[in-house]
C-alpha cells in the first residue's frame, strides 16, 4: 500500500514541477492577449492580486483531481482485495470517503474563485472543460450516496 502511495506521491511531483517550469498559466483563460494585441504587452496588464487567484485556483483543482481523487479511488480499490479483514477493509472505506469529500470541497473552492474573480464567458476550451469536470464531479457525489449497498456473497455448499 506504501509503495503505490509512495509512486502516486512522486508521480504527481514530477508532473507538477514539469507543469511549473512549462511557463506562465497566468494568462490562459484571460482576454488581456487579444485586447492588448501580443504577448509582451498583456503580461504587464495582468496585476498581482490575479495571478495569484489564478495560481491559486490551478493549485486547488491539481490537489483535488490530480491527487486526492486519485488516491481516494485507489483505497477504494484496495478495499475490494480485503475480504477476509473487515476491519481493515472499514478503515480504507472511510480513508475513501475523507479523501473524496475533501477533494470535492477543494474544487468546490477552484469553482468558487474561477466564477467569482476570472472572466467567465465560456469562450475557450479551458473554461468549457472545467465547467464539464465541475458537473461531473458533483454527478459523482450524487451516485456515491445512491451507491447500491454492499453485500457479501455467501458461498452454500449443498
Amino acid at each position: 500500500m506504501m509503495h503505490i502511495i509512495q509512486k502516486i506521491v512522486s508521480m504527481s511531483i514530477y508532473f507538477s514541477a514539469v507543469l511549473l517550469f512549462l511557463g506562465d498559466f497566468s494568462e490562459c483563460s484571460s482576454d488581456e492577449r487579444k485586447k492588448s494585441g501580443s504577448l509582451h504587452n498583456s503580461s504587464k496588464h495582468v496585476n498581482s492580486q490575479k495571478t495569484l487567484d489564478i495560481t491559486l485556483h490551478g493549485i486547488l483543482l491539481w490537489a483535488s483531481m490530480g491527487f486526492l481523487m486519485p488516491l481516494g479511488v485507489l483505497t477504494i480499490r484496495m478495499s475490494s482485495t480485503e475480504e477476509h479483514h473487515r476491519t481493515r477493509r472499514k478503515i480504507l472505506f472511510y480513508v475513501h470517503a475523507i479523501l473524496q469529500v475533501l477533494s470535492v470541497l477543494l474544487a468546490t473552492v477552484g469553482a468558487v474563485i474561477s466564477v467569482s474573480k476570472f472572466e467567465n464567458a465560456f469562450n475557450n476550451s479551458h473554461q468549457r472543460v472545467g465547467l464539464a469536470l465541475y458537473g461531473a464531479i458533483y454527478v459523482q457525489v450524487l451516485i456515491g450516496f445512491r451507491r447500491p449497498k454492499r453485500y457479501i456473497h455467501l458461498s452454500y455448499r449443498s
